[in-house]
């Protein structure tokens, strides 16, 4: 299966909008149309061609975020999702960091199962657990990066850098 991943167009938009609603809970979410209009770097994830997945990023001269990753369900359990990643931390050419719910703060045993199996997905990916945690908008989240430590004064920063001023206002180390 070839991989890849590409800048959107905007014929992939309405697919990716549904992937992107239907992919992550309220809580975790920003308006789409934001998004489209901010500085976040928005990608496209095709396997054999077909549109299958989104990968969108913020970065500064310091370090990447990756701020939403998802492969439809139709293509998972085909290594698409570790194959895109793996290609992008290859690529990327700086340190990246992201933020998983944390499992041990899931509302039931199903959740916290989800969670556990998402971080153990970007661990086998080769991202390493950071030493702090972070509550972001009023969900505590857990921090991995592909160096050992993306600290958490460069990560805020980052934030502050590609989204708005006070947003570390919601943001803080638990």
């Amino acid at each position: 299966m070839d991989i890849l991943y590409r800048e959107m167009v905007q014929e992939d938009v309405p697919y990716i909008k549904k992937l992107y609603e239907d992919s992550f809970p309220a809580s975790e979410k920003k308006p789409f149309e934001w998004m489209m209009d901010s500085e976040e770097r928005m990608l496209v994830v095709m396997a054999d061609q077909k549109v299958c997945g989104l990968l969108f990023t913020l970065e500064d001269e310091t370090g990447i975020l990756i701020d939403y990753f998802a492969i439809d369900g139709r293509f998972r359990q085909n290594g698409v999702g570790s194959r895109v990643l793996g290609l992008y931390l290859e690529q990327a050419g700086k340190p990246v960091i992201l933020e998983i719910e944390d499992p041990g703060s899931a509302s039931n045993e199903q959740e916290r199962k989800l969670r556990l199996r998402r971080k153990d997905f970007y661990l086998r990916g080769g991202l390493k657990l950071q030493d702090y945690r972070v509550d972001l908008f009023g969900v505590r989240m857990e921090m991995l990066a592909t160096i050992d430590q993306f600290t958490y004064n460069a990560y805020v920063a980052l934030l502050k850098n590609c989204l708005f001023e006070g947003v570390e206002n919601h943001v803080s180390k638990v």
